[in-house]
């Protein structure tokens, strides 16, 4: 029975070729190409971790520097004070006030917790021994923080000390929550951040961006409250890939703690710019290196296996008793060997039958 190379299942070593070059690219994809992504990916939040990271510093220097004012003033207020000049400290606090937006409520406060002069007068003679800011700043230096339908309000008091540096009484500010919220949100519009200020409960003080729709996670509030130094912690938010950072200070400088901690998040598709540039520059690379391939294959498949192809279709011709001529291959060794046994073969059966 006659066999051609029409009769066999058997796969064409051409078509072997390129489908194992089509495997080969898939397998330089799949080692190349899988890494590569997540490596940008863990560069582009490793970047957005810094930018969380600077905004919160820049956030921090920014509120900082006001409160810290505020603070002077108080030192200086608390220096100036004359428990027996009523009209000097109604002076005095009215004058403080006057002086900076973020005041709303500047006092003079006896031992016994009597306000003895404020700002317009406002609550003078009022009881306020009972006010933690009060039995704490008698202490020494205190920031208090209270929250009200008004709002949150920050108490700086300090205590009023004679010539021998006993307290004779205390100075207090107020300030407006609202205020401080203002520069913050401020400050995290221009660094397009989203941002959270937590009190010392953690509870959220003050918010900008999607912070305001949301709270802190569980996890956002443990490094807030354990005090942690500034750690990139990636979440989704709206199945978006977020990053965020504890800022265990929100406030620092030659002041009392505060205990608040700031929070700013900051989504990783801001970083989709580079990570695009990069993909459609590795995209072109694979571009090139299939066609790259796709040539080498094509080259190699008609130089040097066609001719052995070819040569098989002929031993198949002969073998059914065709009187052909092998082709003359000399492309490879392999070729040159076959053809030559090809063209012997077929000569001595032109002799047998010759001879017959």
């Amino acid at each position: 029975m006659s066999h051609t190379d029409h009769d066999s299942n058997h796969p064409r070593i051409i078509s072997t070729l390129f489908a194992s070059a089509g495997i080969a690219f898939l397998l330089a994809i799949v080692v190349f190409i899988l890494p590569f992504q997540r490596k940008v990916e863990d560069v582009a939040i490793r970047a957005q971790g810094d930018v969380a990271r600077h905004s919160a510093q820049s956030i921090q220097l920014a509120v900082s520097a006001l409160v810290e004012r505020e603070w002077d003033s108080l030192v200086g207020f608390s220096a100036y004070v004359d428990l027996d000049d009523h009209d000097g400290m109604r002076v005095l606090t009215d004058a403080a006030a006057m002086a900076s937006e973020g005041i709303t409520w500047a006092a003079v406060v006896g031992l016994d917790g009597t306000v003895m002069a404020s700002t317009l007068g406002k609550d003078q003679g009022a009881d306020v021994s009972t006010a933690p800011w009060f039995n704490q700043g008698l202490r020494g230096d205190t920031v208090q923080t209270a929250s009200s339908g008004e709002g949150s309000r920050i108490f700086l008091s300090r205590p009023v000390r004679d010539d021998y540096g006993q307290a004779i009484g205390l100075a207090v500010y107020q300030l407006q929550g609202a205020w401080l919220d203002r520069v913050v949100q401020s400050a995290a519009a221009r660094l397009e951040v989203d941002v959270m200020v937590l009190d010392t409960n953690s509870e959220p003080l003050f918010a900008y961006g999607d912070w305001t729709k949301a709270g802190p996670s569980a996890l956002i509030r443990s490094r807030a409250e354990l005090g942690t130094e500034f750690e990139v912690i990636v979440s989704s938010h709206d199945d978006a890939p977020t990053v965020s950072g504890v800022f265990p200070n929100v406030i620092e400088g030659s002041m009392p703690p505060f205990g608040w901690s700031l929070v700013v998040q900051v989504p990783v598709t801001t970083g989709a710019t580079a990570m695009g540039s990069a993909m459609s520059s590795l995209i072109w690379t694979l571009a090139g290196l299939f066609a790259a391939i796709g040539v080498l294959a094509i080259v190699f498949a008609y130089r040097y296996l066609q001719p052995l192809a070819n040569l098989a279709r002929e031993a198949a011709q002969i073998a059914n008793g065709e009187s052909i001529f092998p082709s003359e291959a000399t492309r490879t060794y392999e070729a040159e060997q076959l053809s030559n046994a090809l063209a012997r073969f077929q000569a001595r059966m032109h002799r047998e039958q010759g001879a017959g």
